[in-house]
């Protein structure tokens, strides 16, 4: 994996994170209720846009997190190899100098550290080229798994710090939108207490004009005509909910499908927070490792390990794996999904939109 690349493209959605609000509107004062509609949707279209960034920017850390994780335990791995070479090169050092004149006593004890009692011997020339070369290849590993921690680990630092700002401007557009949305309610009222104000007072002066005429005053009581025809058609044979009980795609079974679905369903109403898996919150590819794991099937943790098992389905059924950009969901069928969506959606049943794939194990 080439670290420096994908820092670069951390960064790249650091700065495209850091321009999302330079197009949010600003309210004047005389802003008409249908203005600040506009306004309003228009904010919560960048709120939309900070969401999917966040949530991407989640996935990521998921990501170099467990990629660091594998290195650690790797390194540990290295590390007992090299307790184990310490230790022949300790048995050749005892063999070489047991008749020599130097004290393997003295080599051992007075070396301040391994390096220490590989740069004294080294010194005295009384190492053998299979010894020296044990010494350089312990060496080597140690700086390349030194370096590939560093990398995985100033990745997720970087990560981490988009994250961060990434929260501080949702956090901002957040409180935008809520300002935004009782300005609105506000000038609504206003604008039906101006209008009820006015018919009022268009019903007085008509009182007025009545009694300068006669007494002949009918009450505008509005359109008499209601036209109560409501055409209530609701045309219930039309939901086509398409459960997905076709043609089965992938290997799961019936009851592995009703599992996962019966899991999602569960799910409906829980938070959604960057990198929880349960069980009361969850980041999107936490929720579907979660639905998952309900039905006996282990998932790996990240949305784009998850978007690449099993194969991709252009039939798709209820219980496979919905996947777009750096989300996953789960497919309910009919067009429909559970995920866990964002801060303000949380875990909830929607449409499926934007360009998805499905895949089914």
């Amino acid at each position: 994996m080439n670290f420096r690349r994908t820092i670069a493209r951390a960064t790249a959605g650091l700065v495209l994170g850091a321009t999302v609000l330079t197009g949010l509107p600003t309210i004047a004062l005389a802003d008409t209720p249908a203005e600040l509609q506009a306004k309003l949707d228009q904010a919560n279209s960048h709120l939309s846009g900070l969401y999917d960034e966040a949530s991407r920017v989640s996935e990521e850390v998921n990501k170099t997190q467990e990629d660091l994780d594998a290195t650690n335990a790797e390194i540990e791995q290295k590390t007992a190899e090299l307790a184990q070479a310490q230790d022949t090169l300790s048995r050749r050092v005892a063999s070489n100098y047991k008749t020599g004149g130097v004290s393997l006593v003295s080599i051992l004890f007075d070396s301040t550290s391994f390096e220490d009692m590989v740069n004294r011997i080294t010194y005295a020339s009384k190492v053998s080229d299979s010894d020296a070369q044990i010494i350089q290849q312990v060496k080597d590993i140690q700086s390349e798994l030194d370096q590939k921690r560093a990398e995985q680990q100033q990745l997720l630092d970087d990560l981490k710090a988009q994250q961060s700002e990434l929260d501080g401007k949702v956090a901002e557009a957040q409180s935008y939108v809520s300002s935004l949305d009782q300005q609105v309610q506000d000038a609504l009222e206003a604008e039906r207490a101006a209008a009820a104000a006015a018919a009022e007072a268009a019903q007085r002066e008509a009182e007025r004009e009545a009694e300068n005429n006669g007494g002949n005053y009918v009450p505008n009581a509005g359109n008499q005509n209601s036209n109560s025809n409501t055409n209530s058609n609701t045309n219930n044979g039309g939901s086509s909910s398409n459960s997905g009980s076709g043609s089965a795609s992938g290997s799961l079974s019936a009851s592995q499908r009703n599992a996962i679905v019966s899991a999602a369903w569960g799910k409906v109403g829980c938070s959604y927070v960057y990198g929880a898996t349960g069980p009361n919150a969850y980041d999107c590819s936490g929720f579907v490792q979660y639905c998952y794991a309900q039905a006996g099937i282990s998932l790996p943790r990240t949305s784009y390990a998850q978007g690449a098992c099993g194969t991709t389905t252009s039939n798709p059924q209820a219980g496979d794996i919905v996947c777009w950009g750096g989300h996953v969901g789960i497919y309910i069928g009919g067009g429909m999904m559970i995920d866990a969506g964002n801060p303000s959606v949380g875990v909830s049943y929607r449409a499926v939109y934007g360009s998805p794939w499905y895949q089914t194990l």
